[in-house]
């Protein structure tokens, strides 16, 4: 009896002790799933978000974020230059960003030393940019558009150095216009340099006089985004830099939502 009353203690010993320890792996895997969960959520996608609340905000995002996204990745790429590239740089160049018109990298004297292609239709005059008054050294990039006979043209200028000393500059420059055929519907997109008069759209009975006539200078003093009646009808614009160029994008307004001038609810500037 006393062998059997043994056997039957460390048999329901060994199950209390199994017991404890299930509950205590349930417990502890509980926690390590919560903690897991807090820390390294899983992500989800909701595909029902109308996106901006504003519809007209909502609009004009749609219709710039694309030609906007090609301009921020072509001036990130550029940013990396330090010394003057390699020729599988201007490859990459080029197989990366197809709609470009051309390179040109210059020496602390103007000279030009590398120039893709070689020939082009635009006049440019590299002299004044390494005129420039200021310190190279501190100047992460430049930018400027220039207007001829045969259209405008962008030019972003990065520096670049040797052992710490300014020797000259890398010119990316494209057509402005070509960057309405990123857009979803580019008729109804209008991107414009206030400073410099341009004014470009995919629809070509575009009434550019108007646009003109508003004083940006002012407005752009005090905003970076509103809707103001240009002409007969309204737009919603939002105002961005491209380096020290300062462009805007505007459409049309696709609901009364905006009564007053100016509104600048909505937009996030990133």
């Amino acid at each position: 009896m006393r062998f059997n009353n043994s056997v039957r203690f460390v048999a329901l010993f060994v199950l209390l002790v199994m017991a404890i320890s299930a509950t205590g792996c349930e417990y502890g895997s509980k926690v390590w799933h919560d903690a897991q969960d807090s820390v390294n959520p899983n992500p989800t996608i909701d595909l029902k978000s109308p996106g901006l609340q504003n519809a007209n905000d909502n609009e004009l995002a749609l219709l710039f974020t694309p030609v906007d996204e090609k301009i921020l990745t072509l001036t990130s790429f550029l940013s990396n230059v330090d010394s003057h590239p390699d020729e599988d740089w201007f490859k990459l160049l080029f197989l990366r960003f197809p709609w470009i018109t051309g390179v040109l990298t210059i020496d602390e004297e103007a000279n030009v030393l590398v120039k893709l292609p070689q020939e082009s239709i635009k006049p440019f005059k590299p002299g004044p940019l390494v005129e420039y008054e200021g310190d190279w050294s501190e100047i992460k990039m430049k930018s400027f558009i220039n207007y001829s006979e045969f259209g405008p043209e962008m030019y972003l200028c990065k520096p670049f150095f040797k052992d710490a000393e300014f020797k000259g500059l890398v010119v990316v420059h494209f057509d402005p216009r070509v960057l309405l055929n990123f857009c979803p519907d580019p008729q109804k997109l209008v991107i414009m340099q206030p400073d410099g008069g341009g004014i470009w759209s995919g629809n070509q009975n575009l009434e550019k006089e108007p646009f003109l006539k508003i004083d940006w200078d002012a407005l752009l003093d005090q905003e970076v985004h509103g809707v103001t009646k240009i002409g007969k009808d309204k737009y919603v614009w939002l105002s961005r830099y491209v380096s020290d160029t300062q462009i805007v994008y505007a459409t049309k307004i696709v609901t009364k939502d905006d009564e007053d001038d100016n509104e600048d609810d909505g937009f996030s500037i990133f």
